[in-house]
């Protein structure tokens, strides 16, 4: 529970960052940016802060177990971890993405 907390309060935090962002900028240069933009990017932002231990934990994970970093493991060796841990390795891709 502890962690969707910290999850749902930095998310709300990017996003009112997000949407001082857009304001700021908008009322500065006068030019009308996509609406949402910067509200969303910030509530990413602010989830992937928040879990970013769960992405460290992963990445330790990865090093003790193939001696090498994720970015250097083979697809099989990424298979087989995906295999031992699926949500880890679920989360890591999720992660990736942004």
């Amino acid at each position: 529970m502890e962690r969707i907390k910290k999850t749902v309060v930095q998310g709300s935090l990017g996003y009112l960052g997000g949407i001082l962002v857009d304001n700021g900028l908008e009322a500065l240069t006068g030019i009308d940016f996509v609406n949402g933009v910067f509200e969303i990017a910030g509530a990413v932002l602010g989830i992937a802060n928040a879990n970013r231990d769960l992405i460290q934990q992963t990445h330790d994970n990865i090093v003790r177990s193939f001696g090498k970093e994720p970015v250097d493991l083979t697809e099989e060796e990424w298979k087989t971890y995906k295999r031992r841990y699926p949500h880890a390795a679920a989360y890591l891709e999720r992660a990736l993405q942004i």
